[in-house]
């Protein structure tokens, strides 16, 4: 059942009013109480008034909660700093979403077993509440152990972010003691790549050793034969075709031909963008990226106005995909505008401020393959990234008969 518009305004009134920092400058001094060990603090001092000034049971409540509260304190102490932890990724690279094994090391130097041992902050973006990314239930006494543990990252970036550090809040969970880890190898998320199956649609005129189609030329495998046109060269000319029709025919020639394409991403995150939007830009900028450079396609790639030099091969694309990974999470600061060059394909990833439903649109300029006559476009607007791999690939076949009409 639909809600009605002043149902959705009162609904989103009461949002704002529950979730909004009225005074910001208090937190410093209220941030202790996030612990619950900031409320059994306050709850052994009222403890401790309610027996100076009423009952004398106060006294043994506050003594019960005493004894908790050092308990609490003096363990997960004691459990953090007897044990020297390691945490070692399987693999240095990954893309989102994808399993990723991780191997923790702990030594129990004590002859008493551990319990609650946590990793937090490995896998933490920036301004992310620290999560556990390991947790272990028992350690035995005076041993060295190793965990293989299975995580899936969620969000590019290069991993971690800040150091992670070793917590434990066992037994009662009112305190955490923390200390960093002692060993912590770099793991790097990629963006999520979409397969795209289609043969590549954009070739230009540059001649390369391999490529898809045969551009026609005065150099390279005979392809057949064509009227003589103004300007051809003599040498070109097929005598015996010549002869038989009675007017000049010429042979034509052309290899393997190949596009030099300028690929613009956009790392802003604009009025309408969350980053969530711009993870969905770098997934399609990936899964451009990757079609392009297996199909041996020369591309110029430039995110926010910083050239990337690749090379070829899969050390190629690791180069683009760790330029993708570079990109914060909440965006570059500023970027300088790439320079356009008429004669190349352009692809541009950029967001959109415009259409409240779309959220990344990919734009396709080029000047001679499309359209004889001059300029042509072709545009692909992504809404959700729902069925993302399906425009990508539906879009990839509409350049290929564009192409192949023109």
């Amino acid at each position: 059942m639909a809600l009605a518009p002043d149902a959705h305004q009162e609904r989103s009134w009461l949002t704002r009013v529950l979730t909004t920092d009225f005074c910001p400058w208090a937190n410093k001094f209220v941030y202790w109480l996030k612990e619950p060990i900031g409320w059994f603090t306050i709850a052994i001092a009222a403890s401790v008034i309610v027996g100076i000034y009423a009952n004398a049971v106060g006294w043994t409540i506050a003594g019960a909660l005493s004894c908790i509260v050092v308990v609490g304190m003096i363990w997960p102490l004691i459990a953090v700093w007897a044990s020297s932890c390691e945490l070692h990724p399987e693999i240095d690279a990954v893309h989102e979403e994808m399993s990723c094994r991780m191997i923790f090391s702990v030594r129990n130097r004590i002859p008493i077993p551990l319990w609650g041992l946590a990793v937090e902050g490995y896998l933490d973006g920036p301004g992310d509440e620290s999560l556990p990314v390991v947790a272990l239930s028992h350690v035995p006494p005076i041993c060295v152990a190793d965990y293989a543990i299975t995580v899936k990252p969620s969000m590019r970036g290069h991993y971690p972010i800040k150091t992670p550090k070793i917590a434990c809040s066992f037994p009662f969970g009112i305190w955490t003691a923390r200390r960093e880890l002692r060993s912590v190898d770099p793991l790097t998320v990629w963006p999520r790549v979409y397969r795209i199956t289609d043969v590549c649609p954009l070739t230009g005129t540059a001649r390369t050793d391999i490529g898809d189609g045969q551009r026609g030329g005065r150099s390279g495998d005979f392809i057949g034969v064509r009227d003589f046109r103004r300007g051809d060269s003599l040498r070109h000319i097929h005598w015996a075709q010549s002869a038989r029709t009675d007017s000049l025919i010429v042979t034509e020639r052309g290899g393997p031909q190949s596009a030099e394409v300028d690929v613009y991403i956009d790392p802003t995150i604009g009025k309408r963008d969350t980053r969530q939007t711009l993870a969905v830009r770098m997934r399609v900028a990936a899964s451009l990226l990757s079609h392009l450079h297996s199909s041996q396609v020369p591309a110029h790639v430039s995110i926010g106005g910083k050239v990337i030099r690749h090379g070829l091969g899969q050390m190629g694309r690791r180069q683009l995909l760790n330029a993708l990974s570079d990109v914060p999470i909440d965006g570059a600061d500023s970027v300088d505008p790439a320079p356009k060059n008429s004669d190349r394909i352009r692809i541009e990833i950029v967001g959109v401020d415009s259409d409240p439903t779309e959220i990344v649109v990919v734009k396709v300029t080029e000047a001679n393959v499309f359209s004889r006559t001059g300029h042509s476009a072709r545009r692909l607007a992504v809404r959700s990234e729902d069925s993302l791999e399906d425009r990508l690939v539906r879009f990839w076949q509409e350049l290929g008969y564009a192409a192949c009409a023109a």
